[in-house]
């Protein structure tokens, strides 16, 4: 995850907001799944299965 924070920095001060957004993007889905094995960890299921 450390690379794509450098690339989202690098991306806003070169003005590639699109660019910017996507990794956001990328971000956000890597949260998700992280929360995801959290709770299936948790509970001893496969949750994700679903996503």
């Amino acid at each position: 995850m450390t690379q794509e924070l450098i690339d989202l920095r690098t991306s806003i001060v070169e003005g590639r907001y699109t660019d910017a957004l996507a990794i956001v993007d990328e971000l956000e889905g890597m949260s998700k799944q992280a929360i995801l094995r959290n709770i299936e960890s948790l509970f001893g299921k496969n949750v994700t299965s679903n996503y």
